[in-house]
């Protein structure tokens, strides 16, 4: 898919394959709330006095204030007001400046990206895109001038790693469990460099939030793309998002792969992420008893629908343990709307959990910081050390599932002897 796409967008209209460079056109870019740094101080660096001249498309160009929208502290209040001025002078049209959210889940509910398209974003999960069959990738600032000017960049047309899930879904989300089984067993540098094309049995099983999932953690294990094919499932979500044409990225019947892995979900146990590596993975047999002082889903691996419905199915009639913080921050503010309207905030907050606002704070040291000594477990994106401030506490990365079963139980447990009707 990879060599389709970068052969498809080539300047030159030459097929290429892997390893080749390339100057390919772009169809869409998308900035977060660091957009005024490509778009003024950069250029400023550069000789443009005044700014960025222009944008090489007002219609392609998505800026999206979503890490820090409500703004929490003077200095980024002050950073979101020179976006707001940049995004006004160049005339953007796509600009989501006072709605809280992820940008990368934003861009999947405007329906802003289509299957076949190639995308850039000035943050390393807009590989998330992948999941509706989006060529995706993150940029350095320097990259993103350049495209925001001229609406084409150099890349390198990777190889591809071909990924065969197999076996059947459950009723609860399994998604982050396969990609930590994964870089727990290859090494989370398995994909390095590479591009992973998600093929299998399950696939079609897959919702798109758990497609979402796998692709936004396609970073985690090094891959420059994480590609599901366009099936019903991808047309679905798209019907009422967006009415532009799309033709989908498909792998040639006898296409070669680097390397081929193929992994068996009906024989995948639970799993976590130990402290301060994302491969760092085990069992959650072999973690049992760990007590934890806060629990969280979120970010935009696992803040979405699905993620906060097992939360809820999971604790309806229970409580969060005493001394637990469970905290929860929808992906986007649709999400949240859906999650409101059906029900599952009200089991949250009835239960004892915290919901946090939509966006990326639940992911960082923004939200939910933790002392020295205190464990967090945690369904988010990443567990190095000092991600959620002290760097002398502990973070482990589950499931949205076993998140939910640690935060009833207050240590790790297995989510099978805390809800054993699942």
């Amino acid at each position: 898919m990879a060599e389709k796409l970068l052969s498809q967008h080539n300047l030159t209209g030459e097929t290429v394959k892997a390893g080749d460079f390339v100057e390919a056109r772009i169809d869409g870019l998308m900035c977060h709330y660091h957009a005024w740094d490509p778009m003024y101080d950069m250029p400023a660096e550069f000789g443009f006095t005044g700014g960025l001249p222009r944008v090489w498309d007002r219609e392609r160009v998505f800026v999206l204030v979503d890490h820090h929208q409500p703004a929490l502290s003077q200095k980024l209040a002050d950073e979101n007001a020179r976006t707001r001025r940049e995004v006004n002078r160049l005339g953007i049209k796509c600009f989501y400046d006072a709605e809280p959210g992820i940008a990368h889940q934003m861009v999947a509910d405007y329906g802003l990206v289509r299957p076949g398209e190639l995308v850039v974003g000035l943050d390393s999960h807009t590989i998330s895109y992948g999941a509706l069959n989006v060529g995706s990738t993150g940029f350095s600032r320097a990259d993103i001038l350049y495209a925001l000017l001229f609406g084409e960049l150099w890349f390198q047309v990777p190889p591809s790693i071909k990924v065969i899930l197999n076996g059947y879904q459950p009723n609860y989300p399994i998604a982050k469990d396969i990609i930590l089984y994964l870089a727990g067993k290859y090494g989370e540098d398995f994909a390095g460099s590479m591009s992973i094309e998600y093929s299998g049995s399950l696939v079609s099983q897959l919702s798109i939030d758990s497609r979402m999932c796998l692709s936004a953690h396609g970073v985690e294990v090094g891959a420059k793309y994480a590609i599901f094919p366009c099936d019903g499932k991808t047309r679905d979500f798209l019907k009422g998002r967006t009415d532009k044409p799309y033709e989908p990225l498909t792998p040639d019947a006898n296409a070669v792969y680097e390397k081929e892995i193929t992994l068996d979900v009906d024989n995948m146990p639970f799993v976590v992420a130990k402290p301060n590596q994302f491969g760092n993975v085990c069992p959650v047999n072999d973690v049992v008893g760990i007590k934890v002082d806060q629990a969280q889903i979120g970010s935009c691996a696992n803040g979405r629908y699905e993620d906060i419905e097992i939360a809820a199915r999971a604790l309806k009639g229970r409580r969060v343990a005493k001394g637990v913080r469970f905290i929860i921050s929808p992906a986007s503010q649709q999400v949240y709307l859906r999650s409101v309207k059906d029900g599952l905030v009200e089991t949250l907050l009835e239960a004892g959990a915290q919901v946090v606002t939509p966006g990326c704070g639940i992911c960082q040291p923004k939200v939910g910081f933790l002392s020295d000594g205190e464990v967090c477990i945690s369904a988010t994106t990443r567990n190095y050390k000092g991600r959620k401030g002290s760097l002398n506490a502990d973070i482990y990365l589950g499931g949205p599932l076993t998140v939910t079963a640690a935060a009833v139980a207050g240590k790790i447990v297995n989510p099978k002897e805390v809800f054993n009707e699942l």
